[in-house]
């Protein structure tokens, strides 16, 4: 079975569809970032060597652990997609984790925010989690961003507060591709390939990574996800 696209954006990491390719230069949906295609259709060198893929064409999700799963469904297209469907509430919801804690990652999903109260929907990642708490990083359908943590079980504060970028798409249904970078202490966050910040926090050393949705309590909300992307992070 094939589980992932054969040529990934050198920019951002997202999949390129045979169609974005033409005359030898391939065009990305997400960031727009154009460059040639390599004859060996392998990643260019900000990409590291991937560890894990979604393939959301698999029902059994293969390598991911599930949560949630009456919340959710696969959905077969170019590229495939989970569409999430979560009431309204004040929690942030997971839906799939890596099977085991993590130190080091480049982690990468594109996120579309199909329904739901325009003010409050949010979705990203919660990474190095452990029994310590976890780093939380979520793009909203606002066009923003921001960076936090969590102590054990209970908010622990911001790193960076819920900010604007002028690289996020803001309608509904817009395509927009979140990337996570952690190399020890540092953490970069990347946006439709644009980086949005880039800081150091020893908080948390290692963990497990999960993608989680937020629908805050006013609506529920929809929102589909494609591309989720593990992969190895690049020597300095």
């Amino acid at each position: 079975m094939e589980f992932l696209h054969e040529l990934s954006c050198a920019n951002c990491g997202a999949s390129i569809q045979a169609d974005a390719i033409m005359d030898g230069v391939a065009a990305c949906r997400y960031c727009g970032a154009t460059f040639r295609v390599p004859a060996s259709l392998t990643p260019e060198p900000a990409l590291g060597d991937l560890l894990l893929g979604a393939d959301f064409r698999d029902p059994e999700l293969r390598g991911w652990k599930t949560f949630n799963p009456d919340q959710w469904e696969l959905r077969p297209g170019s590229p495939a997609e989970l569409w999430a469907n979560f009431p309204a509430s004040d929690r942030i919801h997971p839906i799939l984790r890596t099977p085991g804690p993590i130190d080091d990652f480049d982690l990468g999903v594109s996120i579309r925010f199909i329904e739901g109260a325009y003010d409050y929907i949010s979705a990203g990642f919660e990474v190095r989690a452990n029994d310590d708490g976890d780093y939380v990083i979520q793009i909203s359908a606002q066009g923003t961003f921001r960076v936090g943590w969590h102590n054990k079980l209970e908010w622990g504060g911001e790193l960076v507060n819920w900010a604007e970028h002028p690289a996020l798409r803001k309608e509904l249904g817009a395509d927009n591709r979140l990337r996570v970078m952690m190399r020890a202490d540092l953490l970069r966050v990347y946006v439709n390939g644009v980086l949005a910040t880039s800081l150091h926090d020893a908080r948390f050393g290692f963990g497990f990574a999960r993608l989680v949705i937020a629908p805050g309590t006013k609506s529920p909300v929809t929102a589909a996800f494609a591309d989720l992307q593990l992969r190895e992070t690049k020597p300095r």
